[in-house]
């Protein structure tokens, strides 16, 4: 796919092994120049250079989402924006029966998972406007869609995110702006195996049709598709890449 040209950020994408780390290498061998933000500069630091050792432009931008300082920074910082997947998330409060959840602890996810979505979509569309055209992607889950225990929450807050995306498909369209979702399902990004456990995570595997979890690398393909001209017509669409979880 090609994104000659195009300036991308990627956010909770400075760490090695997750989804936006692998989508902005996606979108790197496509030609952008990528910006990537995280909450570790020495991580962030890994995946430039593992992206410009395979020929790639990137830079890497500090910034905890949770903060709205650091989100209008980070706004500023990464300039003009042809393409925002807004990929970061906080859930480690949150994923846990309702009854065991502090509203003050949770408070942390709702800012990381909503509030800077929206912030930072509505900051940098402005420029995406001026320019006559641009595409975000936010990242929702397949919680949003359907009932899981513990995941009230979160499938909260992504179906929040799904809102934000039909909304302003709607709103930006006639700028020449387009907004979809990608909804994963089970996906083996390092972080979120680490905190379910590799035992349990690796049995989730039984509940789609295709009798895997997905790789971090299978999600920025779909990703960076719909964010490319091959999907020029695609907006206001949560893309649902599962493995036919949904299906069944």
């Amino acid at each position: 796919m090609d994104f000659e040209g195009k300036n991308v950020l990627v956010t909770g994408a400075g760490a090695r092994g997750g989804i936006g780390a692998a989508t902005a290498h996606a979108f790197a061998r496509g030609g952008a120049s990528v910006v990537i933000t995280g909450r570790n500069a020495e991580r962030g630091a890994e995946v430039v250079d593992d992206i410009t050792a395979d020929g790639g432009k990137a830079r890497f931008v500090l910034a905890d989402l949770s903060d709205l300082a650091d989100v209008e920074r980070l706004a500023k910082e990464a300039g003009d924006i042809d393409v925002l997947v807004n990929n970061a998330a906080s859930y480690r409060a949150s994923i846990k029966p309702a009854l065991d959840q502090d509203l003050d602890a949770i408070a942390e996810s709702w800012d990381t998972n909503v509030r800077a979505t929206f912030a930072l979509s509505t900051r940098l569309v402005r420029g995406m406007i001026g320019r006559r055209g641009g595409s975000i992607i936010n990242i929702s889950s397949i919680a949003a869609a359907i009932a899981m225990p513990n995941m009230a929450t979160y499938g909260a807050q992504k179906a929040a995110v799904e809102a934000f995306t039909r909304s302003w498909a709607a709103e930006w369209g006639r700028h020449g702006i387009r907004v979809n979702a990608v909804a994963p399902g089970n996906v083996t990004s390092d972080n979120v195996v680490e905190f379910i456990g590799a035992d349990q995570f690796s049995s989730w595997s039984e509940v789609n049709p295709l009798k895997r979890n997905a790789t971090p690398e299978e999600l920025a393909e779909v990703i960076a598709f719909v964010a490319s001209d091959r999907a020029s017509f695609v907006t206001g669409q949560v893309i649902v890449a599962d493995g036919g979880r949904l299906a069944v």
